[in-house]
């Protein structure tokens, strides 16, 4: 072969493993450090650089989160950074504002301190990273920069954590060795740190259930996996599939006195944390549990597992809260009078609203204000449809048809898209929806469901601003198929398997 040729070969090969090898070739990886300095106060120590071949040349800006879920001036918890080159010579940079720096030239390594003192919102806890006590959450997405949050390079994120030797770690995280990760989606990754908590691993159906649970309750363990159990194996059987990763459920207590009863919670990637204060008897603290599983455990399928885009939170939300009511009455957690009651509760909030606006605008201002409404509207949409749909087929199918195709058609690793083009899309291939979405989803009419609750059954009543709503005491013979599908007679069903076992 002459020299000539062998050149032409050398560069034909270069340029074919770029074309069939590229993420081998580009990918980058990072490796970063995140080290607990003191509890009193609670201090965390960042750092990180990128140990590629090809050092990021052309990186300059050095970011971070500054709001999330309406929790604002994240990055007022950063201090002390500094940035370095590849030399490990270190570079000036430039505080543009608070989180926001601009280095005077490249560089490859970093590093700071975050004040991680519990938020005095304590709702706050559910959603960013904290220590207190002996409990901590580290969630990657508000710690790390945001361009390694965001990875657009497709990097490959090595993370290390040295805590308190006596504290236990616990992810879902890809585990390499003691206290060291691979991770493969830095905005999801999840981590709870502490000592003193309780942990167990239960089989739902053939997929495992991690369980930590930090606090006495007025409840049992045993009573808390029982009905994850429940809901669980209920959400599997609706969307016809395991949510592909193993689900981690954190239990903790707020730690000073809160209203009875309030909690807060996020299920980011397959990790569900949920903060709660005790009702005043163990039996409404089991139903509010209850609810809180029911709303959250349907997340690790929606959206946790959905290859969307875009603020679709109308949909994961609204239509996840009325599913929610839904399984309560399926197994008999909820009274058929409790789900109407919270519907026109939701009616009532909808109607009072002094400037609407359609459920796609609201869940892009979800946290400046429209909170409310997207759960309000948004479930008493879901319920339209479910009502609309249950009509048509007469009884036939229900909103679940319409979750289990969403799922099936966009789950990871499906193609990614706009979360509303893709919903409304499915919605929309079904006639009796059009009307729905296009009066409710993409404008702000007020709702009017006369029709619809007629035809199913349900009587209303507005008194001093407020809605009622109750089953028709004679409904006819089409109503009350409807309003048994709905779950208006589940308690007799229940009762009647009951005696059958005696």
């Amino acid at each position: 072969m002459s020299k000539l040729n062998r050149i032409y070969f050398a560069a034909f090969f270069f340029f074919a493993c770029l074309l069939f090898f590229p993420l081998n070739i580009l990918a980058e990886t990072i490796e970063a450090t995140v080290k607990i300095t003191t509890l009193a106060p609670s201090t965390i120590e960042v750092r990180g650089r990128n140990i590629s071949a090809d050092v990021r040349q052309k990186e300059r800006n050095f970011s971070f989160l500054q709001n999330y879920a309406g929790i604002e001036n994240l990055a007022e918890r950063i201090s002390q950074v500094a940035l370095f080159d590849e030399r490990a010579s270190k570079i000036d940079y430039r505080k543009l504002s608070s989180g926001e720096y601009l280095a005077e030239s490249n560089f490859s390594e970093w590093s700071y301190q975050i004040n991680a003192a519990a938020p005095k919102n304590e709702s706050a806890k559910a959603h960013v990273s904290f220590i207190d006590g002996e409990q901590g959450i580290l969630m990657l997405g508000d710690l790390l920069p945001i361009n390694v949050v965001e990875n657009d390079n497709r990097e490959t994120l090595k993370i290390t954590f040295e805590l308190p030797s006596d504290w236990k770690i616990v992810s879902n995280e890809k585990k390499i060795s003691e206290r060291v990760f691979e991770i493969a989606d830095v905005e999801k990754a999840v981590f709870y740190i502490g000592k003193n908590w309780r942990e167990k691993e239960i089989d739902i159906s053939g997929d495992q259930v991690k369980f930590l649970i930090f606090g006495e309750r007025q409840f049992s363990d045993a009573e808390a996996f029982a009905m994850a159990e429940e809901i669980y194996a209920f959400y599997k059987n609706l969307f016809g599939a395991e949510p592909n990763q193993k689900a981690l459920i954190y239990l903790s207590k707020f730690s000073s006195a809160q209203s009875h009863g309030r909690w807060e919670a996020e299920t980011r990637g397959s990790n569900v944390t949920i903060f709660s204060a005790e009702m005043p008897f163990k039996t409404q603290s089991l139903q509010r549990l209850h609810e809180q599983l029911r709303h959250e455990i349907f997340h690790l399928w929606m959206p946790s597992r959905l290859n969307f885009s875009g603020n679709y939170d109308w949909f994961y939300e609204g239509f996840a809260l009325y599913q929610s009511l839904r399984v309560g009455v399926t197994v008999n957690r909820l009274r058929f009078e409790d789900f109407l009651d919270t519907l026109a509760r939701a009616h009532t909030i909808d109607n009072l609203q002094s400037r609407k606006i359609s459920l796609i605008e609201a869940s892009k201002n979800r946290w400046n204000g429209a909170n409310t409404q997207i759960y309000a509207r948004g479930m008493l949409v879901a319920f339209l449809c479910d009502a609309l749909i249950l009509q048509k087929s007469k009884g036939k199918n229900s909103l679940s048809d319409v979750f289990r195709e969403i799922y099936q058609k966009h789950k990871l690793p499906a193609p990614r898209q706009d979360g509303n083009t893709a919903i409304l899309q499915i919605l929309e291939s079904r006639e009796e929806l059009r009307p729905i979405t296009e009066n409710y989803v993409k404008n702000a009419r007020a709702i009017d469901w006369r029709t619809t609750l007629e035809t199913i059954g349900i009587e209303s009543v507005e008194e001093n601003f407020q809605t009622k709503l109750k089953a028709k005491e004679k409904p006819n013979g089409r109503q009350k198929d409807l309003l048994d599908r709905l779950g208006y007679n589940n308690w007799r069903k229940l009762r009647k398997v009951q005696n059958e076992n005696q």
